[in-house]
């Protein structure tokens, strides 16, 4: 039986909820939409972002890890925290690499990349998901 968007990143949130990459991070496991504004802590957030039906369900899902920038030393200007993100990076492949579900095949489908979040002092490990479902 297919399941749909919802359900699949449900899926994929509760995995991450229990995984040692959740553990790693100063804050929570949230999916789209449920993060708190001005949170100041190492959030994850899951969503889902496409996929296709047929006897193999297969798409994409994408984790984003929000990193505070730190402040450069001698200096007032924030900037990424280039350490802590190589850490997380580094985590996100092992979870993905650890496979932790019997459902779903996951895969990256991109390098981890990290991004400037608009408006507020952080930056974001975007983790690309291929997964894989056989619909039965």
């Amino acid at each position: 039986m297919s399941k749909a968007e919802k359900t699949i990143e449900k899926d994929l949130f509760r995995i991450v909820k229990a995984s040692n990459l959740a553990k790693m991070v100063s804050g929570k496991v949230y999916r789209k939409g449920m993060r708190p504004d001005g949170s100041q802590l190492e959030d994850i957030v899951v969503k889902f972002l496409a996929g296709l039906e047929g006897q193999i369900q297969n798409g994409v899902l994408v984790l984003n890890i929000y990193v505070p920038d730190i402040t450069m030393v001698g200096s007032t200007e924030l900037v990424e925290d280039t350490g802590r993100v190589e850490e997380i990076e580094q985590a996100a492949h092992d979870f993905i690499d650890s496979n932790p579900s019997t459902e779903y095949l996951y895969e990256l489908d991109a390098t981890p990349t990290s991004i400037a979040v608009e408006g507020i002092s952080q930056h974001a490990v975007s983790v690309r998901i291929h997964y894989q479902r056989l619909n039965t």
